[in-house]
């Protein structure tokens, strides 16, 4: 059984990654452990009753935040969302929170993390620092849920590619979509999609893999427009359940694909969930 860990930090957007979480966790058998992180300041004193005070003051503030959790959690967890979900609230405190957040989940065997958006702008603003830095550091996936996500249960992905390491890569993106019952879409572009050599090398990758469940879809990119754009255009048109990015497939192609406009506009990304793999080395 594959386990979730999903970031909650009270916030708006907090309700809808959690309800997202359970959507997941009722599709593909899995277990959530709901996690907080409590953040404080350690005092710098060395008097003996600063740090004794702060060590009580401490514990009764991660026990606040734990009740707070639980609480939420079974406010957001109604009828509406699937039933028979196992799941623990965890809370801890500490600074550092996304390396916090990468430790436990190592420690603990977790498949998979979830954290919310925030969503105004390049990177830290799109995503939001905390999600910002596993979507960098964190060697588990990412899932990241926008802040206008809506419940509905996941029936296709959009795994958007730039067929280097393919091979490797849809390993992951088909295990996934069979635990889902999900069919995918796997998406590419290239500048150069007219000529003879490239469509042959195209087409045998697709006959190797394609399903009934499994397409390839092949688009010409244009370099008057960045990448996000046309990924933007494709996704209004496949309205995918799921977007799934391996971050350093290419990294200068990520790059290209999340920070190429000078516009912040961003769009695909706050319609539809992400999950970023980040490639081993």
């Amino acid at each position: 059984m594959n386990k979730i860990l999903v970031t909650v930090d009270f916030s708006a957007n907090s309700r809808k990654t959690i309800r997202f979480a359970i959507q997941l966790a009722s599709q593909s058998k899995s277990e959530i452990i709901f996690y907080h992180m409590v953040s404080m300041m350690v005092p710098t004193s060395n008097a003996t009753w600063d740090y004794i005070y702060y060590a009580q003051f401490q514990e009764k503030e991660v026990l606040r935040s734990k009740d707070r959790l639980v609480k939420l959690i079974k406010e957001v967890y109604t009828s509406k969302l699937p039933s028979g979900v196992k799941y623990t609230c965890v809370c801890k405190s500490g600074n550092d929170i996304s390396g916090q957040i990468v430790s436990y989940a190592k420690k603990h065997r977790i498949n998979f993390i979830c954290v919310g958006a925030r969503g105004t702008g390049v990177m830290a603003k799109l995503f939001g620092t905390v999600a910002s830095h596993l979507i960098t550091n964190s060697p588990i996936p990412v899932f990241v849920i926008p802040k206008n996500y809506r419940l509905k249960p996941i029936t296709d992905l959009c795994y958007a590619s730039d067929m280097e390491n393919l091979e490797n890569e849809i390993k992951n993106v088909l295990e996934l979509s069979a635990s889902l019952k999900a069919s995918v879409k796997v998406l590419h572009f290239d500048y150069e999609i007219g000529l003879k050599e490239n469509q042959n090398k195209l087409t045998k990758i697709a006959q190797k893999y394609e399903t009934k469940e499994v397409t390839f879809h092949y688009k010409k990119l244009n370099t008057l427009y960045p990448l996000n754009d046309h990924l933007r255009k494709v996704l209004a048109l496949f309205k995918p359940s799921l977007v799934v990015l391996f971050t350093k497939q290419n990294r200068r192609w990520f790059d290209r694909l999340l920070l190429s406009s000078q516009s912040t506009d961003f769009s695909f990304t706050t319609k539809v969930p992400l999950l970023i793999y980040r490639k081993q080395n």
